[in-house]
């Protein structure tokens, strides 16, 4: 039996990112845990019309084992854009599919690292702000916060253990 690498992926197999939820539109392929190629565009409109483009610009037009997809918070409509491309790809090539928080992976950059608790802060719709504070090992410790700019620079950042 093979090892299963950080994402919970058996060794040898490949694995496709993507993220819409914000203004980017970002795409990765992973074998056995290390990037084999990316994409990444601020586009702030237009994910429909760039994502599977991005996907296909990818080696071997993206094909993976298993695809990691944006859950949110953020855009709604860039979030269903990446979940319905997902799906179907997942569908189409008999893929695994499992969606993740977006701030989580935020998270998991920041503690690349270090290995704190850290605070996440994302623009949001509306003008609001998505706030949310995890431990050293990446685990929401507080509740997702949409808040006003003023009210989340206010906000405390949680000491956790």
């Amino acid at each position: 039996m093979r090892g299963l690498c950080r994402w919970g992926i058996a060794a040898g197999m490949r694995m496709l990112g993507i993220e819409t939820a914000s203004e980017a539109c970002s795409v990765a392929l992973f074998e056995d845990g290390a990037l084999v190629a990316r994409d990444h565009r601020v586009l702030g409109r237009g994910h429909a019309e760039q994502l599977v483009p991005m996907i296909a610009g990818l080696p071997d037009k993206g094909r993976a084992d298993a695809i990691r997809v944006s859950l949110g918070p953020g855009s709604f409509t860039g979030v269903r854009i990446g979940i319905a491309t997902a799906r179907a790809l997942a569908f189409a090539w008999q893929a695994e599919l499992l969606g993740y928080p977006t701030l989580a992976l935020v998270a998991a950059m920041a503690l690349a690292d270090r290995r704190e608790p850290v605070s996440v802060c994302a623009t949001g719709g509306h003008g609001e702000w998505f706030v949310q504070d995890f431990d050293a090992a990446g685990v929401a410790t507080s509740e997702l916060e949409s808040l006003p700019p003023d009210a989340a620079a206010a906000r405390p950042v949680h000491e956790h253990i």
